[in-house]
């Protein structure tokens, strides 16, 4: 991306805010236009900078970074929010990724890590660190028939996929790129192209952020 990734960084914590602006300012390519300390503060950044990306804490006073997700989505479509957090909760993760978060990352992120997840999400790919993904896999292991609850008309959208479009579409939701499925499945980066632009029109939706929150959900069967 040759283009600047406009970043606004959201925390309740002073020196956390001033670490993480630190932190995602070390690219070239990556410029913190703003920083605030709550949900309202970030909705308000949000209509004043129109970033690229916010990293969004979760627990915060007076408006959560949960609501102010869900608000910036409808408001700002443009903008990718990247959950920022110590918790790793599947509740959380999930209700963030249905608020229209771009992802969900933990704290302990290291520095170049959180650039490329930055650069990613801009990019509109979903983001998830390791220990989330590990979460939502747990989960779904233990939780029997994960879709017990999924609309019948995209549980039946979702029985239609073949076999691959079910593999690509468990990577998605752990926030991979193209290259990377194709990496893991031995395909070529246009073949997962494709079958991502499947998956997308079977279930009716517009972008990978939807199939990840699908997927993350309800499981890919």
């Amino acid at each position: 991306m040759n283009d600047v990734i406009r970043v606004v960084v959201v925390e309740d914590q002073w020196m956390i805010r001033d670490g993480l602006a630190a932190l995602a300012d070390i690219a070239d390519h990556i410029e913190v236009v703003g920083a605030g300390k709550d949900g309202f503060e970030a909705i308000e950044l949000a209509a004043e900078h129109e970033p690229n990306v916010m990293l969004m804490d979760i627990k915060m006073p007076n408006l959560d970074g949960l609501e102010a997700t869900r608000r910036i989505a409808r408001t700002h479509p443009a903008i990718n929010v990247l959950v920022l957090t110590t918790f790793v909760e599947r509740d959380l993760i999930t209700e963030a990724l249905a608020a229209g978060a771009s992802g969900y990352l933990t704290k302990d992120i290291a520095a170049e890590d959180l650039a490329d997840a930055i650069t990613a999400a801009a990019k509109g790919i979903v983001q998830l660190t390791p220990a989330v993904a590990a979460r939502i896999t747990a989960g779904h292991s233990s939780s029997g028939d994960s879709s017990s609850g999924l609309e019948p008309g995209l549980r039946k959208a979702i029985d239609a996929l073949t076999p691959r479009e079910r593999d690509v579409l468990r990577l998605l939701a752990t926030g991979a790129s193209n290259p990377e499925i194709g990496r893991e499945l031995h395909l070529s980066t246009g073949t997962v192209k494709n079958h991502v632009s499947a998956i997308l029109r079977q279930l009716g939706i517009s972008d990978r952020t939807r199939a990840a929150v699908i997927a993350t959900k309800y499981g890919d069967g």
